[in-house]
């Protein structure tokens, strides 16, 4: 068999053509390292193996499924007054057990906020719903599947291998402001996979999935333009966010997918901030995350639980120890929300 040779022509076109595109690239990529500002380094100083104490975090060990995990046992961090639980599976509270005839579970994810640091066990908005739930039907119980500093992604992750075999027969899911956070990487390339990792340090590359993000989502859908903190003397800016808004929508649509497939229902929860006061929102990209989180469960026919709009006009100082984390009367308000919201299902046929 003969070997398949191009024409002379074509072969010079080819490699013409290839040439260009090289170039082309190398100056995109000059120009965005020219005119935008110098990216923030790799973030590497929280990373711990499997099973190790994560640096400057004690009660938090490295997880080769998610990233890091609170660590289990008995919890005297994260300022809860008289410390907490943290079960084997990863929840905060006593460990749940074998699952009880005719019980019925709500699971809920997200982050510290669901998870409650700062208050105490029965000052969660956890522990707080499932009195008001049991009220109603004694046979509820709500497990607490919130971890300090988790996205989506990581959530996710933790629901398809620890808190699925939980049996839930409802899933909350109230990730939200670390999704938002700025960061070198996304969860999804830091924690999850090293494919894609080198593009992130490309400025073009940056700069393209910015500019596909905006054009499908808006302008909000941008990673921030914070004020540039400073590594030595130069001004840093986060090159993305921890789960860009696309990747975030995906998430949510892939957790209710995974819940519904182990025979459970979903519902969202949009948290509250301390802007909400205002009644205008957050008033950053995080808008944004919201919104989407809200398009999701309205497209699903899921039920949407909307904290925010029960802190208008409220105290912010009594609400709230920080922008997002709620005082024991921010958990306690956000418990009324949910029951109120998850009450059909409580009664429901």
């Amino acid at each position: 068999m003969g070997v398949l040779r191009l024409p002379r022509g074509s072969t010079r076109k080819a490699l013409f053509a290839l040439f260009a595109l090289v170039l082309a690239a190398g100056v995109g990529e000059g120009a965005a390292r020219l005119l935008g500002p110098e990216l923030m380094p790799p973030d590497t100083a929280h990373v711990a193996a499997d099973g190790e104490a994560v640096p400057g975090e004690p009660n938090m060990l490295g997880d080769a499924l998610a990233g890091w995990r609170a660590r289990p046992g008995p919890q005297r961090s994260f300022g809860i007054a008289g410390g907490t639980h943290v079960t084997s599976q990863g929840l905060r509270g006593p460990e749940p057990g074998g699952k009880a005839e005719g019980e019925r579970r709500v699971l809920l994810l997200g982050d510290s906020t669901v998870f409650g640091v700062l208050v105490a066990d029965a000052e969660t908005f956890a522990v707080q719903v499932e009195g008001r739930l049991r009220a109603r039907d004694a046979r509820v119980r709500v497990l607490n599947g919130g971890c300090p500093g988790y996205s989506s992604w990581q959530a996710l992750q933790a629901l398809r291998v620890r808190l699925l075999p939980l049996a839930p027969d409802l899933v909350v899911v109230a990730t939200l402001w670390s999704d938002t956070q700025g960061a070198d990487l996304p969860d999804s390339v830091r924690f999850g996979g090293v494919v894609r990792r080198s593009l992130y340090r490309s400025r073009a590359f940056l700069l393209l999935a910015t500019w596909l993000d905006t054009l499908r989502y808006g302008a909000l859908a941008a990673p921030p333009a914070p004020e540039p903190v400073t590594h030595g003397l130069a001004p840093l800016a986060a090159p993305t966010l921890r789960v860009p808004l696309g990747e975030y929508r995906r998430n949510l649509t892939a957790i209710a997918d995974a819940a519904r497939d182990a025979g459970a229902r979903v519902a969202y929860l949009v948290l509250p901030c301390v802007r909400d006061v205002t009644g205008q929102g957050v008033g950053d990209h995080r808008d944004a995350w919201r919104s989407a989180m809200r398009e999701i469960a309205a497209a699903e026919g899921a039920t949407l639980a909307d904290a925010s709009p029960a802190f208008v006009g409220r105290d912010p100082h009594l609400m709230f120890f920080d922008e997002v984390h709620p005082s024991p009367a921010g958990h306690a308000l956000i418990a009324d929300v949910l029951a109120a919201a998850l009450d059909p299902w409580v009664v429901g046929p």
